[in-house]
């Protein structure tokens, strides 16, 4: 479980922050002279208490509800009650929601330069992720401002597995012999096509029943859905490799972030590493788990050899080339391969573009939050086995 606990970043995310703040229904108007109350609508697919939905009501919730004395108020709408990630986009733009935690399907139709971190084995592993997350926080914010939306977070769905029902998944061949649910969106029918996979498409509300349908026998998808979905009777192969990573968001307009107080947004920024920093961890370490009880259930993990895996890598590189200039720009592709190539020549982030996710610098930083800051990243470092400077440098600090 030891690679689920990476660094992660401490900005990251999270901040559901004001987001997110208590999930309450039907507060009363405040009363003359008392603070100004923020009543927002936000809704996602992910079912409550399973996952991340768990540690956003046990960490982030309380945490939001004490810094803003209790004046923001957020009704999230759990489990796709409000229909799918299309559904919440159209009822964001029309002022119905003011905002959703999305999956990486549901990212890309907020924005969809997002989708160049959906290419096949982009990433290794998470400190890679994290820390182009960090280099590319300003490109990302700015691109979805483009689409009227603050990017409240760029949070993990998982790097999703390969599941399949009829025969395991071991070769780049298999692909052909298995019939793909798809509902992941156009690099991912890219993906399925360069395999030569049969494909069924389907939206995010259907794919549970589509599979217990035996319409289809195989798909890729995050570990967390194939448990709170109970398809762990239906599916009989798990293959683990890293075949996309896949990020998840949680947005609101901009009118709606900027609605509120300028001392609720600066102690938004000011938590966002700390909290980022816990609930990052936790998803991460549930993902593996996840993995690992399916196994337990009785899924047959399916390893591809090492020479079997370059022949997909290899394979798969086509996908590059089909999806760059048509579901991104090849500039944003550059920026993410050129902080790729850095951290594997060694760069790691230090402090101050950790403090860039705070609005802060190392000299504005308050020298208590900033000992705070620096204690939790230590202590995050020894509790989750992970040596110092994998992903971050604090020598000097």
């Amino acid at each position: 479980m030891k690679h689920a606990r990476l660094l992660t970043s401490l900005f990251l995310v999270l901040c559901l922050a004001a987001a997110t703040a208590l999930a309450q229904d039907g507060a009363a108007a405040p009363a003359p002279g008392e603070p100004v109350q923020l009543f927002w609508k936000t809704a996602t697919l992910a079912p409550a208490g399973i996952g991340w939905a768990k540690h956003m009501t046990d960490v982030i919730f309380p945490v939001m509800e004490e810094t803003t004395k209790g004046n923001l108020k957020v009704k999230v709408y759990w489990g796709g009650v409000m229909g799918d990630e299309e559904d919440y986009i159209k009822k964001i733009r029309i002022g119905q929601l003011q905002g959703a935690g999305l999956s990486a399907q549901g990212t890309v139709q907020a924005c969809p330069e997002m989708a160049v971190l959906e290419l096949p084995f982009l990433f290794r592993n998470y400190q890679e992720v994290d820390y182009v997350r960090v280099k590319m926080e300003g490109t990302f914010d700015r691109l979805f401002a483009k689409q009227d939306f603050f990017l409240v977070g760029w949070i993990d769905q998982d790097f999703d597995q390969i599941y399949s029902a009829n025969r395991p998944i071991a070769t780049v061949e298999d692909f052909a012999k298995c019939r793909f649910l798809t509902w992941y969106g156009p690099m991912e029918e890219e993906l399925l096509s360069v395999l030569g996979a049969d494909m069924v498409p389907v939206n995010v509300p259907e794919m549970s029943t589509t599979i217990r349908q035996k319409v289809v026998d195989a798909a890729i998808g995050p570990a967390v859905f194939v448990v709170g979905a109970q398809l762990y009777s239906t599916l009989r192969y798990v293959n683990p490799i890293k075949i996309r990573y896949s990020p998840a968001t949680i947005i609101f307009t901009l009118e709606t972030w900027n609605s509120q107080p300028k001392e609720y947004i600066e102690e938004f920024f000011k938590r966002r590493l700390e909290l980022g920093w816990r609930y990052s961890n936790l998803v991460r370490a549930d993902n593996e788990r996840y993995v690992d009880a399916l196994v337990k259930y009785g899924l047959k993990r399916v390893d591809m050899s090492p020479e079997e895996l370059d022949r997909l890598k290899v394979r798969t590189r086509e996908v590059w080339d089909r999806t760059t200039g048509k579901l991104f720009a090849k500039e944003t592709l550059d920026e993410v391969l050129g902080h790729l190539a850095d951290y594997q020549a060694g760069k790691r982030l230090v402090l101050a573009d950790l403090l860039k996710m705070s609005n802060a610098t190392p000299e504005s930083l308050d020298p208590e939050l900033k000992e705070r800051l620096l204690t939790t990243i230590r202590e995050s470092i020894e509790a989750f086995g992970q040596e110092e400077g994998a992903v971050v440098d604090l020598k000097g600090e």
